[in-house]
C-alpha cells in the first residue's frame, strides 16, 4: 500500500482507506488461503473497472469533485454506452456505478453484489439477484438515468461567468493546468503549465502570439497521474515578474522570471527549508512570498524573503493551513488562509483531531510573537472553503462547494477593538488573563515571590457576512487573484475545453446579494440523509424498566416503609465532569525496527519462460533448443518476502521438470533503500539434451551454476542503467550409451567464465489489458565474457579466450482503435572475439515442443539438424533469435542475428462488442496478424545474406533460398491468443514468403505474453 502526503490530511486519509479497502476486497474475492486463492484467481475474472471502482467507493462513497467529473462526462454526450465510458475513464466509471447501485438499491447491496459475483462467478446472476435484470440492462439504465438527473440538475444555473474570455484550450493528449493571468488590466499575457504524457512545460504566452518555454521537466510516460502541487506559478502585483516553483529529481527548485529584462533571477533549492510547498503567492512586494509549506509533516503558513532566502513562520499548529493570501482592509491587515482546525481557539497538540470542513481564517501578520490572534470568518456545515483572497476594500472572496459545485462566495468583513489581553510570564510558563489564584499557584510551583514580566496583546472582534456570488453548472477548476487591480481569474471546463476568464469585481452582486446557489441533486441527498440521521437519534430515547424497582432498603426492619426526608429534595450534589479522551491519546507509536519481513508473493503453476539467463553452453549444433531447462513444460514455485519499508527483498524458487531430472533453482536478494539498487543472485540448472562432438553426437546432461551481482541506477521512472557481473561454471557430462561404447571414454567438459553485462533500458509502455501495451520500450546492451578455466583444448590457440556481444531490442505499440494495437519489434545481436555467441534463427519464444524432433520419415518437427554451424566458428554459448515464424529452429545460424516483427493484435470481443464478458477466455481472446523478417549469419557484418533451407535426400543435399525479402527470411500468418485455465496461450499458423499461402503452414503452440 503506497501513500503520499501533499499537505492535506484529508487526501492522506482517503489513500489509507483505499489501501485498506483493496486488501479487504482482495480477501473477499480471492480468499485468504492458498487453495482458495488459486481457484478463484483462475475462475473469477471481474472487470478491472468494477473492482477498482468498488475500492474507491469503499474508501470515499462520493464527493463533489467526482460528481462534477461525472456531470461533465454525462452532459458531454461523448459516450453512447457504458463500456465506452469505462474504457476511457475506468476508475470514474466504476466508482459511479457503485454509487448508482447504492442510491437505487441501498448501500448494503453493494457488498452483497460483489459477494454474489464471487459466489456465482457471473455478473449476470448477481445482477438478476440484486436488480432483477441482466448486467447489460443495468448498465444501460445507469447511462440513461444518470444523464437525465444531471440535465434536470443544471436548469437555472449558469455555464460560464460574466467576464472577459482570455484563453480557450482543447484537451487532448495535452492538458493545461495552473493558468495564471497577468494582473495588469489591459494585458493579455498569461502563464500556463502544459502536461503531456508525464512531461511538464511552464509556458509564458504574451499577447496570444509570443510563446516562451520557461521550464521543461519530467519524462515521457503514458501514466496520467498529475503531481498534486507542482509546478506552482505566481505573478507579482505589477505583472513584471513570474515566480516558478517546481520539483525535479526529488528536489524543490525555485526561480523568478523577469519579463522586463528577459532573464531568470534567484535560482534557489528549498529542500533544506521545506519538505514541500502546497501554494505560493506574492505578498507586499516582489521580494516577499507567502508559502503554504510542509515541514516535519506539518502544514503551516510562512513568509519567505527571496533575496535573503529566509523564512518566518506565521502559524504553528497540527492542522492543515492552505491557500494563504495577504489582505488589507481599512481597519485591519492580515493573512487569509483555509484550515481544517475546528475553531479559532482549538488547542494544538499531537492528539488534536481536525475538523470536518475547511474554513477561512484570518491571522495577524504583524504580530511576531506566538500569541497571534486567529479569527474564524466562515462556518460551513458541509463542503469546504478554499482559495481565499481580497475582493475589494471591504470584501474577501473564496471558493466553496457547499452546494455541490465550486462557486465563488464573498464575505463582508467587519472588525472592532475589544481591548487588551494581559500576558503573565513566570519562568517558562505564560498565562493569558489569569486569575489571582492561578498566578499564586504558579509562583509557588516555581518558588518565586513575584512574576517575571507582563505583556499585552491587542484583541479585535472580527466577523463576516458570507453570501454566494455565482451559481455555476460545473465547478471552477482554478482561481487566482490578479494583483492589486481588483480582478480575479477563473478556469472552468466545458466538455474537453478549458476556458480562462479574467473578471472584474462584481459590485452589483455585492450590493444586491441576490444569488441563490441551490444544492445539486447529490448535495440534496446528503442533506436529506443528515436530517434522517438527526430524526433517528431524536426518536431513540432510553426507556425506564417498569418491571424492576430500584431497591433502597437492604434490611428488613419490620416497620412500614418510611417516606423520604423532604428537606433533602433539591439538594445539589457536586461531581466532576468526565472528559472524553481523544482517540489519538490511546494510539501507540510503533517504532520500526528492521528487519521485519512479510510475505510479498507466492507463485505456483506451469511455466517455460527463461528464468535467469537465455544463454546455454554451446551444444555443437544439436537441437532442438529450449532456453528454460530442456523441457517444454515445467512446474514452478516462487516465494518472495520483503521488509515493511521494502528496503530488503528476498526471493527464491525452483522449477521441476515432469521427469524430475531437468531442474532449476534460483535465490535472489535485493537492497532497494537508496537510489542505486543492489542485488545478488544464485542460479543452478540441470538439463538433458544432445551434444555434438568431433567423434559424434551423444546424449548429455549439463550442470550450470551462476553467481551474479547486480547494480541498477535509475535516471528517471522510465530510464535506467543496469550492470551485472558474475561467475558461471558449466559441466557437460556425456551419458553412457549401450550402442556407443565411446561414450564411456569421453571425459566431462568443464568450463568457467567471468561474465559482465551492461544495458540501458527505456520503458514507458503501459498495459491497459492483458497482452496489450501502449508506448515504447527499448534497450541496448553489451556483454563481455572471459573464460578463466577449462578442461578442454585451447580455443584459437588461446587458453582463456574473450567473447564480446552487442545487442538491442526495441518495441513500439501504437493503438489503432480502442485496444486494437499495432506492435512492432526490431532486435539484433552481434558477437565477436576469440569465442562468440551463436544464434539459431527460427521458431517462437517458449515453443511447447512435445514429441521427438525427428519424424518417422526423417524430417524434423522443431529443429533443422541439416543446417550445421560453420566448423571454423568458435562458440562459447548458444541462444535463439526469435520470433521467426514460418520456419523451424536453425533455418540459419551464426554469430550475428537480426529479427523484425510486426503484429496487429485485435481483442475481438472487448473491442467490437459493447457487452459484459464474464468469461476470461472470451474477454482476453485476440486475433493476431503477423509478419516476421530475420536473418543470421557467420563472420563479418558485410556477409549478411538470405538464409537457405536445407533438404537432405541421400546421397543428395539441396539448399534452397528461404522465402523472404532481400537478405531477410520472411514469414507471415495469423494467430490466436487467450487465457486458458489462468495461462496465456498462443497458437500461430505461418507460411514462408514464397507465395500466397503456398503449401502447408507451420504451426506453433507457445506460452507467454508479447512477442
Amino acid at each position: 500500500m503506497i501513500v503520499y502526503f501533499d499537505g492535506n490530511h484529508d487526501n492522506l486519509r482517503r489513500q489509507i482507506r483505499e489501501g485498506l479497502a483493496k486488501v479487504l476486497v482482495d480477501n473477499l474475492l480471492f480468499g485468504d488461503d492458498l487453495g482458495e486463492f488459486a481457484a478463484n484467481q483462475a475462475l473469477l475474472d471481474l472487470p478491472k473497472w468494477l473492482t477498482d471502482g468498488y475500492i474507491a467507493f469503499a474508501a470515499d462513497n462520493w464527493n463533489t469533485r467526482l460528481d462534477d467529473d461525472l456531470r461533465g462526462v454525462m452532459l458531454n454526450g461523448e459516450y453512447k454506452t457504458f463500456y465506452h465510458f469505462a474504457f476511457d475513464k475506468p476508475l470514474l466509471a466504476g466508482h459511479a456505478f457503485w454509487k448508482y447501485v447504492a442510491d437505487k438499491y441501498g448501500k448494503n447491496k453493494t457488498t452483497y453484489f460483489l459477494y454474489l459475483s464471487r459466489i456465482y462467478r457471473n455478473l449476470n446472476n448477481a445482477s438478476n439477484k440484486i436488480a432483477k435484470m441482466k448486467f447489460k440492462k443495468l448498465l444501460q439504465n445507469f447511462m440513461t438515468e444518470v444523464q437525465e438527473r444531471y440535465f434536470k440538475d443544471i436548469r437555472g444555473r449558469r455555464n460560464t461567468p460574466r467576464g472577459q474570455l482570455s484563453v480557450s484550450e482543447d484537451i487532448g493528449k495535452k492538458d493545461f493546468i495552473r493558468f495564471n493571468a497577468n494582473p495588469l488590466p489591459r494585458s493579455f499575457t498569461y502563464a500556463v503549465t502544459e502536461y503531456k504524457q508525464g512531461r511538464y512545460q511552464v509556458v509564458l504566452m504574451e499577447n496570444f502570439v509570443n510563446r516562451k518555454v520557461l521550464l521543461k521537466l519530467g519524462v515521457r510516460t503514458r501514466e496520467t497521474d498529475l503531481h498534486p502541487n507542482y509546478p506552482l506559478l505566481a505573478w507579482d502585483g505589477k505583472g513584471t515578474r513570474l515566480a516558478v516553483l517546481y520539483n525535479d529529481k526529488g528536489k524543490t527548485n525555485f526561480f523568478v522570471y523577469d519579463l522586463v529584462n528577459r532573464n531568470k533571477l534567484w535560482k534557489h533549492v528549498l529542500d533544506e527549508k521545506f519538505d514541500q510547498i502546497q501554494d505560493m503567492k506574492y505578498m507586499l512586494d516582489n521580494n516577499t512570498l507567502l508559502f503554504s509549506g510542509v515541514r516535519s509533516g506539518q502544514t503551516d503558513i510562512y513568509v519567505y524573503k527571496i533575496d535573503k532566502q529566509t523564512f518566518e513562520q506565521v502559524t504553528n499548529d497540527v492542522y492543515d493551513d492552505l491557500d494563504p493570501s495577504f489582505v488589507a482592509f481599512p481597519s485591519k491587515t492580515g493573512i487569509l488562509y483555509s484550515s481544517n482546525r475546528p475553531s479559532a481557539l482549538a488547542a494544538s497538540s499531537d492528539d488534536s483531531l481536525p475538523g470536518k470542513h475547511f474554513n477561512i481564517y484570518l491571522v495577524d501578520n504583524w504580530n511576531k510573537s506566538e500569541f497571534k490572534q486567529l479569527s474564524k470568518l466562515t462556518d460551513l456545515k458541509r463542503g469546504n472553503a478554499r482559495f481565499p483572497s481580497q475582493y475589494n476594500q471591504s470584501h474577501f472572496t473564496f471558493v466553496s462547494d457547499e452546494n455541490g459545485v465550486n462557486n465563488r462566495y464573498a464575505g463582508f468583513f467587519t472588525t472592532e477593538r475589544a481591548g487588551l489581553d494581559t500576558l503573565v510570564f513566570i519562568g517558562d510558563e505564560v498565562l493569558r488573563n489569569p486569575p489571582r489564584k492561578e498566578v499564586d499557584s504558579l509562583l509557588k510551583e516555581w518558588s518565586k515571590t513575584d512574576i517575571d514580566s507582563v505583556g499585552f496583546v491587542s484583541i479585535t472582534n472580527d466577523s463576516s457576512y458570507v453570501f454566494p456570488l455565482t451559481n455555476y453548472q460545473s465547478s471552477m477548476l482554478e482561481t487566482r487573484t490578479a494583483g492589486d487591480n481588483q480582478m480575479v481569474s477563473e478556469v472552468v471546463k466545458l466538455g474537453d475545453t478549458k476556458l480562462l476568464y479574467r473578471l472584474k469585481v462584481d459590485e452589483t452582486t455585492l450590493r444586491r446579494r441576490n444569488i441563490t446557489a441551490r444544492p445539486t441533486e447529490y448535495m440534496r441527498k446528503v442533506i436529506e440523509e443528515e436530517k434522517k440521521a438527526v430524526r433517528k437519534e431524536a426518536l431513540i430515547t432510553p426507556k425506564s424498566d417498569t418491571l424492576s424497582k430500584k431497591q433502597k432498603d437492604f434490611f428488613n426492619s419490620g416497620f412500614e416503609d418510611e417516606k423520604s426526608d423532604s428537606s433533602k429534595l433539591g439538594q445539589v450534589v457536586s461531581g466532576e465532569m468526565v472528559v472524553k479522551e481523544s482517540t489519538l491519546k490511546k494510539a501507540k507509536v510503533w517504532e520500526y525496527r528492521p528487519p521485519k519481513f512479510f510475505n510479498d508473493y507466492l507463485v505456483s503453476g506451469f511455466n517455460n519462460n527463461v528464468l535467469v539467463t537465455r544463454y546455454q553452453p554451446y551444444g555443437g549444433g544439436a537441437g532442438p533448443i529450449q532456453l528454460s531447462n530442456g523441457d517444454p513444460l515445467n512446474g514452478i514455485i516462487r516465494v518472495g518476502t520483503s521488509d515493511l519499508m521494502e528496503d530488503w527483498k528476498f526471493a527464491g524458487g525452483f522449477r521441476i521438470s515432469p521427469d524430475l531430472e531437468n531442474n532449476e533453482y534460483v535465490f535472489t536478494t535485493q537492497y532497494l533503500k537508496k537510489r542505486i539498487d543492489y542485488g545478488i543472485t544464485y542460479y543452478r540448472s540441470s538439463a538433458s539434451g544432445a551434444v555434438s562432438t568431433n567423434v559424434g553426437d551423444f546424449n548429455a546432461k549439463q550442470y550450470s551454476n551462476l553467481y551474479q551481482a547486480t547494480v541498477s541506477y535509475p535516471f528517471s521512472k522510465i530510464k535506467s542503467l543496469r550492470i551485472n557481473a558474475g561467475v558461471r561454471s558449466d559441466k557437460l557430462v556425456i551419458l553412457a550409451n549401450d550402442f556407443t561404447p565411446l561414450s564411456l571414454e569421453l571425459e566431462d567438459i568443464k568450463e568457467k567464465y567471468l561474465l559482465s553485462h551492461i544495458e540501458f533500458v527505456h520503458d514507458d509502455a503501459i498495459t491497459p489489458t492483458l497482452n496489450i501495451w501502449n508506448g515504447l520500450r527499448w534497450k541496448v546492451y553489451m556483454d563481455v565474457n572471459a573464460r578463466i578455466k577449462t578442461s578442454g583444448p585451447s580455443t584459437g590457440g588461446k587458453k582463456y579466450p574473450t567473447t564480446f556481444n552487442f545487442g538491442f531490442d526495441g518495441r513500439h505499440y501504437l493503438p489503432l482503435y480502442r485496444n486494437i494495437t499495432w506492435a512492432v519489434r526490431a532486435a539484433g545481436d552481434f558477437s565477436w572475439g576469440n569465442q562468440k555467441m551463436i544464434y539459431y534463427l527460427g521458431g517462437v519464444d517458449n515453443w511447447l515442443m512435445f514429441g521427438n524432433n525427428q519424424k518417422a520419415d526423417g524430417s524434423f518437427r522443431y529443429f533443422d539438424a541439416n543446417n550445421r554451424p560453420d566448423p571454423d566458428g568458435n562458440y562459447a554459448y548458444q541462444t535463439l533469435a526469435v520470433n521467426m515464424r514460418g520456419f523451424k529452429q536453425n533455418v540459419a545460424n551464426g554469430n550475428n542475428a537480426v529479427v523484425i516483427n510486426s503484429e496487429i493484435r485485435v481483442p475481438v470481443f472487448t473491442s467490437l462488442f459493447n457487452k459484459p464478458i464474464n468469461n476470461a477466455f472470451l474477454r482476453n481472446f485476440q486475433i493476431v496478424q503477423f509478419v516476421d523478417l530475420g536473418t543470421a549469419w557467420n563472420g563479418a557484418y558485410d556477409k549478411i545474406e538470405r538464409p537457405n533451407v536445407t533438404y537432405v535426400s541421400p546421397p543428395l543435399t539441396f539448399k534452397v533460398k528461404a522465402g523472404g525479402i532481400g537478405p531477410f527470411a520472411g514469414g507471415y500468418g495469423f494467430g490466436a491468443r487467450s487465457t486458458l485455465l489462468g495461462y496465456f496461450m498462443r497458437v500461430d499458423a505461418a507460411w514462408q514468403m514464397n507465395g500466397v499461402f503456398k503449401g502447408k503452414p507451420q504451426w506453433y503452440v507457445a506460452m507467454g505474453l508479447d512477442f
